[in-house]
């Protein structure tokens, strides 16, 4: 029956106008469709109709039961891919969520594996001790940093995580006249260009000291801030009170994966709650500037051995030295970040190769 299968069935959270894990899907569909020519890629989705747009694949609704058990029996390799999808810090039910699927699709699906995620923080010792239980009954387990790789370890003795990274090191920006035309509205193209990216967290006390810092540096360097929502329908409020209060601009046409990389491409530093805002520098070849909401983002940040990530209370003061820091050693940080990109790619495409390996075994 093993045989008959066809098709890698996709879990993450996709088609919720998240700029960051519809990169994720991105880069994993990039990798994987020349490695498995011709096999049908299904991924579960808050909007079935516009990821198969976007991405070219398969969909269907995330919540339909009946729907993702039958692609369940159909296919040959479960991934539960990319982001931090095993974590209990923004809720219990979405850990639960990611875990059932596991749980089921290692009863179904021939060869089940995480795909270049994040795990944790798992606070809770009953999702701690599920999680592991499941871990152990995958054909394998790839990782996107190494403190994820550590909690592996612990969760699952047995397992032997594979150190990947977060397949959205794959992709490439638009072309550079795209920034300028999404520059140019806002009358920034050419100026030194100071981005921000945020993320409503607890309640917001960070914000009145970000924007003064955002203020203060701007003054001081010379340049503009600007604010670049990732998740438009979370971040958009608070990056619209970034703006006011530190006398710059937001972008706010949504942006694809692409067109995000090519402005950050044109940013002197990016300060960032977002993950993915901080990868995209990384990318980009921006400096970046973390504030680790998240264990999460001070683990990148130490990835890219571009200083440490600032804590989320930090004072003004602290962040506009950090910011200038940034700004004034760019030509080292952007050699620094060139050689992890390069590295970073080279793991991503190992996790591909890694799921295409499960695939046809």
């Amino acid at each position: 029956m093993r045989g008959e299968r066809a098709g890698v069935l996709i879990s993450g959270f996709f088609g919720f106008n998240n700029l960051g894990d519809e990169a994720v899907l991105a880069g994993m569909v990039q990798s994987l469709r020349p490695r498995l020519p011709g096999v049908p890629l299904i991924v579960l989705s808050g909007d079935p109709a516009a990821t198969r747009a976007v991405h070219g694949v398969e969909a269907i609704d995330r919540l339909d039961a009946r729907s993702i058990l039958r692609a369940m029996r159909r296919a040959r390799l479960f991934l539960s891919g990319g982001g931090s999808l095993l974590q209990d810090a923004t809720s219990v039910r979405s850990a639960l969520y990611y875990l059932g699927l596991l749980w089921i699709a290692a009863a179904l699906v021939p060869r089940t594996m995480i795909y270049a995620s994040g795990i944790g923080p798992l606070r809770r010792a009953p999702v701690r001790a599920l999680a592991g239980r499941l871990i152990a009954r995958l054909d394998a387990v790839s990782v996107r940093d190494a403190d994820s790789a550590t909690l592996v370890r612990a969760l699952a003795p047995r397992a032997t995580p594979v150190l990947a990274a977060d397949p959205a090191v794959l992709l490439l920006a638009a072309a550079p006249q795209r920034a300028d035309e999404l520059l140019a509205p806002l009358g920034l193209a050419g100026q030194p260009l100071l981005g921000v990216a945020v993320r409503p967290w607890g309640n917001n006390a960070f914000a009145e000291p970000l924007g003064r810092a955002l203020r203060d540096a701007a003054e001081r360097l010379g340049a503009r801030v600007v604010a670049l929502p990732f998740h438009p329908v979370l971040d958009l409020p608070l990056s619209r009170a970034l703006a006011a209060s530190s006398g710059g601009d937001v972008i706010e046409q949504p942006l694809d994966p692409g067109d995000a990389l090519a402005l950050i491409g044109r940013m002197r530093v990016l300060v960032g709650l977002r993950l993915h805002a901080l990868l995209f520098a990384a990318i980009a070849g921006t400096p970046p500037v973390g504030l680790a909401y998240d264990p999460k983002v001070a683990s990148l940040m130490r990835e890219l051995g571009v200083g440490e990530a600032l804590p989320l209370d930090a004072g003004a003061e602290e962040s506009v030295s950090a910011i200038e820091r940034a700004w004034s050693s760019g030509g080292v940080l952007r050699t620094t970040l060139a050689a992890v990109r390069e590295e970073l790619r080279g793991r991503a495409a190992g996790a591909a190769e890694l799921a295409a390996g499960l695939y046809a075994g």
